[in-house]
């Protein structure tokens, strides 16, 4: 009887184990790799890989850009340049009730360009860091996140940047090309201002897939 019992709980964990396995890997993809560049990996749960063209990326999954870059194209047509030296997890990625985009990501460090497509118009795509969030719809800009710091500049189009917690409601918008604004950790987001061109063209250079 001990034996049946054992044999029946260990029966039952194999097919809750299956089962989800089964459900994850039936997750639809939210997106696919445009291209890679260098030594660029995927970290799914407890796996990592080296990322190829063509492959599908999933909600939760990581990219790791470390000597290369690659670019993403997500399902909503908005494209994500990984710099080099970067980290991006995927983290919530999902149509609303009414059909609308709720994308939040997170830059881990590193530096991202981003092309968010303009139909995602009345939804939410939001890049979140360690001291700052970055709300956007139709818009081509840089962010670059190093620890206790975020950089944010716009090269077309508008941006909401915010600090996080406490400082979450402390807003200031980017719309002039060029501009740009520092959030560090615990304090609302700096004076908007244009940032100095070497300083944009570094990051855009990092940034940008080619």
């Amino acid at each position: 009887m001990q034996r049946l019992r054992s044999f029946a709980s260990g029966s039952a964990v194999a097919v809750l184990l299956l089962w989800t396995a089964g459900t994850a890997a039936a997750e639809s993809p939210i997106g696919e790799v445009l291209g890679v560049r260098g030594a660029v990996f995927l970290a799914a749960g407890a796996g990592r890989a080296a990322l190829i063209p063509r492959q599908p990326v999933h909600r939760a999954d990581t990219i790791i850009a470390q000597d290369g870059k690659a670019e993403i194209l997500l399902n909503d047509g908005s494209i994500i340049s990984v710099g080099s030296n970067s980290r991006l997890q995927l983290s919530q990625y999902e149509g609303t009730a009414n059909g609308r985009l709720m994308a939040r990501l997170r830059l881990l460090d590193g530096v991202l360009r981003l092309f968010v497509n303009r139909a995602t118009g009345g939804g939410v795509f939001e890049i979140e860091t360690e001291t700052a969030v970055a709300a956007v719809r139709g818009t081509d800009w840089l962010i670059e996140a190093v620890p206790g710091r975020t950089g944010v500049a716009i090269i077309k189009g508008t941006i909401a940047v915010s600090g996080v917690g406490a400082q979450r409601q402390a807003v200031v918008l980017l719309q002039r090309p060029g501009d740009g604004v520092d959030v560090r950790r615990g304090e609302p987001p700096g004076p908007v201002h244009p940032w100095s061109h070497d300083r944009f063209a570094a990051t855009l250079a990092r940034a940008t897939f080619h």
